[in-house]
């Protein structure tokens, strides 16, 4: 229960962060969860699945606002996707943002207590 808590606050910081001041966010507020999560917590877990269910929770806020998936379909055929295809890849981009910033960062707090 804790870890879902965990997770959902978080990913509504990550949503929030992001709406506000853009994509760059991800790997921050990753990267000071990094900072702050100990090790029981699975900080690099956690801040994968918060960062991708935050930006889930914006695309489908923005569906509700406007066409997202016909902007979607066109984005994603651009790419050669689908457009089901481009909005996964688009959730695995904030997962793998979020989750590489916290476990580079943890790692390197904890490696520096352990060698103190």
């Amino acid at each position: 229960m804790r870890a879902f808590l965990r997770i959902t606050l978080l990913a509504i910081a990550f949503a929030l962060a992001t709406a506000t001041f853009g994509w760059w966010m991800v790997p921050v507020l990753g990267a000071a969860w990094g900072a702050v999560a100990s090790p029981g917590t699975r900080p690099t877990f956690t801040a994968s699945a918060a960062a991708c269910l935050g930006w889930v929770l914006l695309l489908a806020w923005t569906a509700t606002q406007g066409p997202a998936w016909v902007v979607a379909q066109r984005v994603g055929g651009v790419m050669g996707l689908p457009g089901w295809l481009f909005v996964v890849l688009t959730a695995a981009y904030a997962a793998l943002l979020g989750g590489s910033a916290a476990g580079v960062v943890f790692g390197a707090v904890h490696r520096h207590k352990l060698l103190q």
